[in-house]
């Protein structure tokens, strides 16, 4: 089968090259770089396989060259190799390194510079590439072929947050959510879907929980969670970058690195290796997923034909139904044909006849009565009736109660027929609610089971549609002759040149982001800066209000004292002229020197004031030049 082909073919694949997918585990890294000690870094694995997995820990050492090999402290950095590129891994400068999901497919480099100035020189410690747990590669399958999952965290608001929050994130296909559990409220989530740059998950370097989930450039989106684990955490990391690898790498682009591509003929399959590519894990992802696929189908067509022989039993139940309410409904409408022209109409019969009797009857008593009191007016007085006549009386009233007794019971048996009536007219209508109801209930059925057997249709459709796909690829990758070596320089010129061209984008993205957060900078430089100006702009102005206010101040206190000094001096030189022989002008002299003292001074002033308005003045129209 097409899933058995695909998982053989890594061992082909495998075989060929001469590589193994369990092939012993390197444990110490490569060391370059001119330095006068011993340096190493070797792998201390964390796993119950030992491999090299994001679980362990990588340890740089350094020794002395002396016979005693004693420790040489050092400084080290750390920095991961994506491509042929090195990107500093932050906070870190110790000896020794935690690895973790964002190290996975990569190579960790150690630039190692000891701290002693009796020794000299760069050390370089490479190790990579770094593989993905066993035991977390088994976790990682299940969400993944189903689509989804939900992981429990905790959220802390801000570093120092005494009282965390506990919430869940939910993983699928389409959308990360970010859900607040509650109780008593109705649930609040945040929904992000997959873009270019977004959901973001920055693990922490130190700790083995701790990670930040950036769900867009907005900081209120950017949380700070605690797994309840190191698998939980890497399991979030992973499978939301599958999914968002899902939705931005081709599936073409992983088949064109398994299979030949069928624009060259005859071209062998594509060579790779264990170090670059993972095909072993690959063709078994894929393996797993077509039997599962091929399951669900099979689950799907037990279940279209369950709900085939449910529908059919369903049917056969609404006629059974339909049938014998249809009995019932026809043995009503007999009853009620029946009572409408039969023992109704002799009862309506018996009625009237029962009235005019009734009234004949009374023609006859009232008759009757007056023949009595005529007997009683006639009769002599002192003579009491005969028995006849009380016996006839007794007789005449015995028949009236019997007539009326009579009479009330054919009024009951009309009220008891009519209210039968109305109870059978009732039935009648709510059995043909039924009915109607039931009607409804078929045409549901019947819709559901079309759109089931619609489904069932396109997904055969689609399943066999793949199927000749595949089929086809395998007899065109068989069939076709090979290809010449000319046309295989070109496409490894082309697999070069497509590998420099991604380089050069990758480094002008990163130029691009550069330029962003500079321009973004002195945006903010900017912007600081004319608000300060505003700020100055505002005080300024409000300081020329205050000085036009003093200055107005001023003037009128200038006004009021020259008129005062006016109105003195003209007082002054009258008294002078009328007793300028009596009182002496000692006193006068002095009070003018005061006033003309307090003058001056007011006159200084009002200069001074002068003078700070045009500076600000001046400096007014410097700032609105700016």
């Amino acid at each position: 089968t097409i899933s058995d082909s695909l998982r053989d073919l890594p061992q082909q694949l495998l075989r060929k090259t001469g590589g193994a997918s369990d092939g012993p585990v390197h444990r110490r890294g490569t060391v370059s770089g001119d330095h006068r000690y011993d340096f190493a870094l070797h792998f201390e694995p964390r796993s119950e396989g030992g491999g090299l997995c994001q679980t362990g820990v990588l340890v740089a050492t350094a020794t002395s060259r002396s016979p005693g090999e004693q420790p040489v402290p050092i400084k080290c950095c750390w920095k991961r190799r994506i491509g042929a590129h090195l990107i500093d891994i932050p906070g870190i400068d110790g000896t020794m390194y935690h690895a973790s999901a964002d190290d996975i497919g990569m190579s960790i480099v150690c630039v190692a510079e000891p701290t002693d100035p009796g020794y000299h020189g760069q050390a370089y410690g490479e190790m990579g590439p770094i593989e993905l747990d066993p035991i977390t590669r088994m976790s990682l399958e299940n969400p993944v072929s189903f689509g989804g999952c939900r992981f429990p965290v905790r959220h802390f608001r801000d570093q120092d947050d005494p009282h965390p929050r506990d919430l869940q994130i939910h993983v699928s296909q389409d959308c990360v959510r970010v859900v607040h559990p509650g109780a008593g409220a109705p649930d609040r989530e945040v929904v992000a879907p997959y873009m270019a740059d977004y959901p973001k998950v920055v693990i922490h370097p130190l700790d083995y929980c701790k990670f930040r989930l950036e769900l867009s450039e907005d900081r209120d989106k950017a949380y700070h969670f605690l797994a309840l684990s190191r698998t939980s955490r890497d399991l979030i990391a992973l499978l939301i970058r599958t999914f968002h690898a899902r939705k931005y790498v081709a599936t073409s682009f992983i088949l064109s690195r398994l299979f030949q591509n069928p624009a060259t003929p005859g071209a062998p399959l594509t060579s790779v290796t264990h170090r670059d590519f993972d095909v072993h894990a690959l063709s078994e992802r894929l393996g797993k997923e077509l039997d599962r696929t091929v399951g669900q189908l099979d689950a799907v067509d037990r279940v279209v034909k369950n709900s085939n022989e449910e529908k059919s039993q369903l049917m056969a139940q609404l006629n059974e139904t339909i049938t014998s309410y249809t009995d019932a409904i026809e043995k009503l409408h007999q009853q009620l044909a029946f009572s409408k022209g039969g023992s109704a109409a002799a009862l309506q019969l018996q009625l009237h006849d029962a009235r005019a009797q009734y009234s004949r009857l009374q023609l006859d008593v009232q008759a009757v009565k007056q023949q009595l009191e005529e007997h009683q007016r006639t009769a002599p007085e002192g003579i009491g009736a005969t028995g006849d006549a009380v016996a006839e009386a007794e007789r005449l009233k015995s028949e009236i109660s019997q007539l009326r007794a009579s009479i009330s019971s054919m009024a009951g048996d009309q009220a008891a027929n009519s209210q039968r009536d109305h109870t059978r007219a009732e039935e009648l209508r709510r059995l043909r609610q039924d009915v109607e109801v039931l009607q409804k209930e078929k045409d549901g059925l019947e819709r559901c089971s079309q759109q089931a057997e619609k489904e069932k249709q396109d997904l055969v459709e689609n399943f066999l549609y793949v199927k000749g796909c595949l089929d086809k690829l395998q007899m065109a990758s068989l069939q076709m002759p090979a290809a010449s070596p000319e046309v295989e320089r070109e496409v490894s010129q082309l697999k070069a040149t497509y590998g420099q061209v991604v380089d050069d984008r990758n480094r002008l993205a990163v130029r691009v982001e550069a330029l962003d957060r500079d321009r973004e900078k002195q945006k903010g430089q900017r912007e600081s800066a004319l608000e300060r100006v505003m700020n100055a702009n505002a005080r300024l102005l409000e300081e020329r209000d205050r000085l036009e206010k003093e200055k107005a101040r001023v003037s009128e206190l200038y006004q009021r004292t020259m008129g005062a000094m006016g109105a003195s001096s003209a007082e002054a030189a009258q008294q002078n002229a009328t007793a300028a022989s009596t009182s002496p002008a000692g006193g006068d002299s002095a009070m003018l020197e005061t006033l003309r003292a307090e003058l001056a001074t007011k006159t200084e002033l009002l200069a001074r004031k002068e003078q700070e308005g045009e500076s600000l003045r001046s400096r007014l129209r410097k700032l609105a030049m700016v």
